[in-house]
């Protein structure tokens, strides 16, 4: 049916209706006539209603351009193509031409072994590095800083984040991000907190506790920290072995979206010999926190950062200083602690006696102590050792081993105390080692309720572990004895 005799059926459809609404309203005239209301709505009726008829007649019609328009139309019929399901797979499978790389500083690391580890290849963007203060971590690299890189297929950066993390309470984490933007680069610093997960490994020991943990797939570095979560329990005699169970839940972290490091260790368990050892991070003041007992009482071995009765730092650590006798500039390698002749000298932590002598030119009247495997600590310039203190005896923390004198190359009573770690001395007053012996009630409320929830998971991985698979005899012998 053409456009014109739609048109005019709609119009004898309307007309119609007028007809009907005409002859309706001369009938209930004279009713409607009395008020003056209803005379009005009888106008605006009869008076708009044609009106608007006419308008969309008007614009409802086409006009004689557009009828010829219409008339020289031409419909087309094409098939569609499908898409090969082929091109699709490979479209969904095909790797990212941008990955992501991360690595932490380490000691002695230098700018092109850093973008060794990240897979780059950029000599325009050291060279931007090397001219930026805000990217000084990573021009002279600071250790234990982590860094993540997105690197495009041709091993040149897309984005570059160095993540400095909060070194004490009163700063806030911050990440240098260096873009590329086509032949150059841009960098700030903001500020950011990690999106942090919670994962969950269990294993049974087959070998060491290491490097079981990392065939139960918990990472390397994570792994490697498991035995000082438990280093006093292993110091005064547990010996995980074969055959011990081992659960351990630790913290993933994310920004944006993409990993960038593996937290701390928020709690662990061993089962050994029938009996469980639990260990749950606490916050106890320190920078880092600590590994502690339900109870409250440290499962770390523990420190004493000035160990020496009524003392005072007369001397700090420092890598140059002028010896006060002999007048050469020289490292001083420990911490002068001055203090009356006499006072006590106290075991710094749990030990063993590795060393007893006396140097005329040097420590004078000294004692080593070995902690562990990585820790020792020495003590120099005591008036006298105390009675019984001979390589191989055992030492307690807070132990008396000695007192303060001046024996030696000294200028007064004091006592020349060294930490070193890896046979590396370190500042005792300033790196970070476990401190505290038990935490207060304040903070072993806060451990007990952030435990709570950890505990149920480590109750649930346990109950995962302890329904083992029955060896292959006792299986046969109960399907015999089910026949």
């Amino acid at each position: 049916m053409s456009a014109p005799s739609i048109l005019a059926k709609n119009l004898r459809s309307i007309g119609q209706g007028l007809c009907l609404l005409f002859h309706g309203c001369v009938r209930s005239w004279d009713h409607a006539a009395r008020s003056p209301r209803r005379r009005l709505a009888l106008g605006i009726v009869f008076g708009v209603l044609p009106a608007s008829v006419a308008i969309a007649t008007y614009t409802t019609y086409p006009s004689d351009e557009e009828q010829l328009a219409r008339s020289q139309q031409i419909e087309v019929v094409l098939p569609l193509p499908i898409p090969s399901i082929d091109e699709q797979i490979n479209v969904v499978t095909m790797p990212s031409v941008i990955t992501t790389h991360t690595t932490v500083i380490r000691v002695n690391d230098t700018l092109g072994a850093i973008f060794s580890r990240l897979n780059i290849e950029d000599p325009a963007l050291q060279r931007f590095i090397r001219g930026q203060s805000l990217a000084q971590p990573l021009a002279t690299p600071r250790e234990g800083v982590y860094v993540q890189a997105k690197v495009s297929s041709d091993k040149k950066a897309h984005t570059l984040k160095i993540f400095l993390e909060a070194r004490s309470n009163q700063q806030k984490n911050s990440v240098i991000t260096i873009t590329r933007k086509g032949n150059r680069f841009a960098i700030k610093s903001s500020p950011f907190v990690y999106q942090t997960q919670q994962t969950m490994n269990a294993g049974i020991v087959t070998g060491t506790l290491i490097q079981s943990a990392i065939n139960a797939g918990v990472p390397e570095e994570i792994a490697q920290k498991l035995p000082l979560v438990f280093e006093r329990p292993i110091h005064n005699g547990l010996k995980v072995g074969k055959g011990d169970d081992f659960r351990i839940i630790y913290e993933r972290q994310f920004l944006d979206g993409d990993f960038v490091r593996n937290g701390k260790i928020l709690a662990a368990s061993i089962t050994h010999n029938g009996k469980n050892y639990e260990s749950f991070w606490a916050d106890d003041g320190s920078h880092t926190g600590g590994y502690y007992k339900l109870d409250g009482t440290s499962n770390r071995t523990t420190f004493i950062r000035v160990p020496v009765e009524g003392a005072r730092v007369t001397s700090s650590f420092m890598p140059m200083r002028r010896h006060p006798v002999t007048g050469v500039l020289r490292p001083h390698q420990g911490t002068d602690f001055g203090a009356p002749r006499g006072n006590k000298i106290f075991a710094a932590a749990d030990g063993v006696i590795s060393r007893r002598a006396y140097n005329k030119r040097g420590y004078g009247n000294y004692l080593m102590i070995k902690h562990d495997d990585a820790r020792t600590t020495l003590y120099g310039h005591m008036s006298r050792i105390a009675d019984g203190m001979e390589v191989g005896t055992p030492v307690k923390r807070g132990q008396v081993i000695g007192y303060v004198g001046a024996t030696g190359l000294a200028t007064g009573p004091h006592l020349h105390y060294e930490l070193r770690v890896n046979n590396r001395q370190v500042n005792p007053l300033r790196t970070s080692i476990p401190d505290k012996e038990r935490l207060t009630q304040k903070e072993q409320h806060k451990l007990l309720a952030e435990a709570r929830p950890l505990t149920t998971r480590l109750a649930m991985l346990n109950r995962i572990q302890s329904i083992k698979p029955l060896p292959q005899n006792e299986k046969v012998a109960q399907n015999k004895a089910g026949k």
